[in-house]
C-alpha cells in the first residue's frame, strides 16, 4: 500500500487557495465564505471514495467507512481546516490531508475493517477568531464541554458572536446533536505540523507525543493611580511596580513547585505608556504548563496566586484583579494529555521498520487531540516545520515529511482497525 505524493500536495495547495488574504498567507476563519469552499472541497474529495458525509450540530464534517462491524466504536483520524489571519499552509491541514489520503489508500486496497474508520474535519480549532480560551471548539463540543453561554457571549473581529457568525454560516447550533457517547470511539488519531524547530533542527522525521502539556492562562489587572513623574516616591500607587512584583513573584512560585510545572508573565499592557508618568493601569497575562499529574495534585495554583497579589496589594496599594482566562472556575490548570502508551510503542516500531528517524516529544500547543485524551483513547503524531515556523504565510513543511507521517499514522490505523 502506497500513499500518493501527488495526492497531498493538490490537496494542501488546493485547499491553500482558499483564503481571504490572498497573496498574504491563509486566512480561513471559523464560519467565513472560505471555510465553506473549504468543506466543500473536502467533502467532494470523501465523497468520491464512497464515505458516508455528514455534519453534526456544530458543523463539524465527517466522512465514515463503514466496518465488518458497524456497532463497534469508530476509529476517528483528523485534524483541522480553520487558520488564523495570514497563517499559513499546513497548520492542521496536513492532519486533514493525512486523514484523507488514509482514507483514499485503504478505498484503493479494499481493506476490510473490522471498525469503521471516521476522518473528522474540524473548522473551529484557532482561539484567535474569538478569542483566548475559545479555540478546539469542534473537539469541546463533540466531547460535551462547550456551553451555550460561549455561543453568545465571545465575538470574532467581525463584532458578530459564535452563534451569531453560524447563523450567516447557515447553521443553527444544535451542542447536544453534536455529543458523542462516552465509548463511541475507539482511538483518536490526529498529525500536526510541530510548530517548534526540534525536529526541523535535528533531521528528525517523526515526532511521537507520550503528553502535551496542561494550560492554565490568567489576566491580572493592577489598578494604580495617576501621577506625574515629580510626584513623591511614597505617595505614588505604581501600577507598573506592582506589576514587576507579580512577575517577580510568579517566576518564583513556579519554580517553588519543580520541574512539573513551567510558568511566565507576559503581553503587557501599560497605561499612560510614558516616561512622564505613573503608570495607573497595568495588563499582564500568565501562562502555566504542567508536564505532570502530580504536581498540582495537592496544590492550590490559584490560592497561591492570589495570597502573592494579597501581599503586593497590602505592600503597593495597588489594587490587583486575577481573572482566570482558561477553564474558568477551576483552581488549577488543566492536567497533561496523556496519550496511548501502547500506541506510542507501535508506532516506534512503524518508525524502525519504515527506516524513519523518530524521537519523542512531549511539548506544544493546545490541539483537538489535548480535549480527546479525557474522552477517548488517543494519540498525536509531529511532522517537521521549517525552523519551527507556524501561524505565519512562511510556515512550510516538506510533502515527503508529511508523507512520511502518514505512511506513520497509516500502518498505526491498519493495525487498530483489525478485529
Amino acid at each position: 500500500m502506497k500513499v500518493n505524493l501527488d495526492r497531498i500536495i493538490k490537496d494542501i495547495e488546493t485547499l491553500a487557495t482558499f483564503t481571504a488574504t490572498p497573496g498574504n498567507g491563509v486566512t480561513r476563519s471559523s464560519y467565513s465564505h472560505e471555510d465553506k469552499v473549504a468543506k466543500e472541497y473536502l467533502k467532494t474529495e470523501m465523497e468520491k471514495i464512497g464515505l458516508k458525509v455528514w455534519e453534526d450540530g456544530f458543523s463539524t464534517l465527517f466522512g465514515r467507512r463503514e466496518g465488518k462491524n458497524p456497532d463497534a466504536p469508530v476509529i476517528m483520524i483528523g485534524s483541522h481546516y480553520d487558520s488564523v489571519v495570514n497563517g499559513g499552509a499546513f497548520d492542521g491541514v496536513a492532519g486533514t490531508v493525512a486523514a484523507l489520503e488514509i482514507m483514499r489508500v485503504l478505498h484503493e486496497n479494499n481493506i476490510k475493517n473490522e471498525y469503521p474508520i471516521e476522518i473528522i474535519a474540524m473548522n473551529a480549532e484557532e482561539g484567535e477568531t474569538f478569542g483566548p480560551g475559545t479555540g478546539v471548539s469542534n473537539s469541546r463540543a463533540m466531547v460535551g464541554t462547550l456551553t451555550e453561554k460561549e455561543l453568545d457571549t465571545v465575538r470574532n473581529r467581525h463584532g458578530l458572536t459564535k452563534r451569531e457568525a453560524m447563523k450567516e454560516y447557515g447553521l443553527i447550533p444544535d451542542l447536544e446533536a453534536a455529543k458523542r457517547e462516552k465509548g463511541s470511539i475507539k482511538n483518536f488519531i490526529e498529525l500536526h505540523i510541530e510548530q517548534a524547530p526540534i525536529l526541523d533542527n535535528n533531521n528528525i522525521d517523526i515526532g511521537l507525543v507520550e503528553y502535551l502539556p496542561g494550560i492554565g492562562r490568567y489576566k491580572v489587572k493592577f489598578h494604580g493611580k495617576l501621577a506625574d513623574s515629580t510626584a513623591p516616591m511614597d505617595t505614588r500607587q505604581d501600577a507598573m511596580i506592582a506589576a514587576s512584583k507579580f512577575v517577580l513573584a510568579v517566576n518564583q512560585l513556579v519554580k517553588s513547585l519543580g520541574p512539573g510545572i513551567a510558568g511566565m508573565v507576559g503581553e503587557m499592557e501599560i497605561s499612560p505608556n510614558s516616561h512622564q508618568f505613573v503608570p495607573e493601569y497595568v495588563q499582564a497575562k500568565v501562562e502555566i504548563r504542567t508536564f505532570d499529574v502530580e504536581t498540582l495534585k495537592d496544590v492550590n495554583l490559584r490560592d497561591l496566586l492570589m495570597a502573592e497579589i494579597k501581599s503586593i496589594q497590602e505592600e503597593t496599594n495597588v489594587e490587583i484583579e486575577l481573572i482566570e482566562m482558561a477553564r474558568i472556575g477551576y483552581s488549577n490548570p488543566t492536567p497533561p494529555s496523556v496519550m496511548v502508551k501502547e500506541n506510542v510503542d507501535k508506532m516506534e516500531d512503524i518508525c524502525k521498520d519504515l527506516g524513519y528517524k523518530y524521537t519523542i516529544i512531549n511539548n506544544g500547543t493546545g490541539h483537538d487531540a489535548m480535549i480527546m485524551t479525557d474522552f477517548a483513547p488517543t494519540n498525536f503524531i509531529y511532522v517537521p516545520s521549517k525552523n519551527g515556523i507556524s501561524h505565519h504565510p512562511d510556515e512550510w513543511t516538506d510533502y515527503e515529511d508529511i508523507k512520511k507521517g502518514i505512511d506513520v499514522m497509516l500502518h498505526l490505523v491498519m493495525d487498530l482497525c483489525k478485529e
